[in-house]
């Protein structure tokens, strides 16, 4: 109920801003259980979002953040691609980045995230850990 409420004390363009973030974040979800990385980002780089005036990244990855805690499954992959979709659409020029790490116990892990202006704007808590494998741009 507090998310309800909190949400129709959004500006029309903040709720719009976040249902978009929610979803592409499912559409995103869904494709990379079957489509190619690469596919997954030339669609996403072609969806047709309505678009009326430019917001700045803090306030898209704000939106992506929240839109996480709504959609089932959103690693930092879909909420990076999710990211990275919405800031072209406003303008930005980003770069999503996939990195591996190995663990103690000599398993390895993934983590994405996406740097714009120099600035790694979703991901960054733990990017330090990875060494880049992989940069998707726009």
């Amino acid at each position: 109920m507090q998310a309800l409420k909190r949400f129709l004390h959004l500006s029309k363009q903040d709720r719009l801003l976040l249902f978009q973030a929610v979803l592409a974040m499912y559409l995103i979800r869904l494709s990379l259980a079957l489509l190619s990385l690469r596919t997954v980002l030339r669609l996403t780089m072609t969806i047709n979002w309505r678009c009326d005036q430019s917001l700045s990244a803090d306030r898209i990855v704000r939106a992506v953040r929240s839109a996480a805690r709504f959609v089932p499954g959103s690693s930092c992959l879909v909420q990076a691609f999710a990211a990275q979709a919405l800031l072209v659409r406003h303008g930005y020029w980003p770069l999503l980045t996939i990195g591996v790490a190995k663990n103690e116990c000599n398993q390895f892990g993934a983590h994405a995230w996406v740097v714009c202006e120099n600035e790694v704007l979703i991901g960054s808590q733990q990017m330090a850990n990875y060494t880049a494998l992989l940069k998707l741009g726009s």
